[in-house]
């Protein structure tokens, strides 16, 4: 990967765990992306209906711990989802340059990771160092470094 086109400032991770759930298991599901030791904030919210839901998250601001979740990310995607995120970018990045990936939060917790478009999922949102700071350019940034992702993991492949 090269670093110069590294192209994250910073990154949020976050999950929510209903009542019926086990905040071990969804602990370890967020730790599957979990680059490290960090510090995992649990906030305790109310659902719709008076239901008790934690919410925990972690933030990474590091380029280096930022470097980790990415490659954590590539290594644990199949090819197939990498170059589905590689299509599917430009929809996933806001006006504000912020690019959301969702993962399924049942895969998370064996180790692995699946692309998802709803349900029980693991939030990533990444900010996008894009200069000027327009969506396009952060569409074009981002779109080339899953590019660049995914030659990397052809030439492992290759090598393994």
């Amino acid at each position: 990967m090269k670093t110069e086109k590294f192209p994250f400032r910073s990154a949020i991770i976050s999950t929510l765990v209903h009542a019926t759930e086990d905040e071990r298991k969804v602990l370890r599901s967020l730790q599957t992306l979990c680059p490290g030791e960090i510090k995992v904030r649990r906030q305790v919210l109310k659902g719709h209906y008076g239901n008790p839901i934690t919410s925990l998250s972690f933030s990474i601001k590091q380029r280096g711990l930022l470097r980790e979740l990415w490659s954590g990310i590539a290594e644990k995607l199949k090819k197939e989802d990498m170059e589905r995120l590689s299509s599917i970018a430009p929809e996933r990045i806001d006006e504000d340059c912020r690019f959301y990936l969702r993962f399924d939060k049942q895969m998370a917790y064996a180790g692995l990771l699946s692309l998802a478009e709803s349900g029980d999922v693991v939030h990533v949102r990444f900010k996008v160092s894009a200069f000027p700071s327009k969506r396009e350019v952060a569409i074009k940034l981002v779109k080339e470094f899953i590019e660049e992702t995914l030659k990397n993991m052809e030439k492992k492949r290759e090598h393994a």
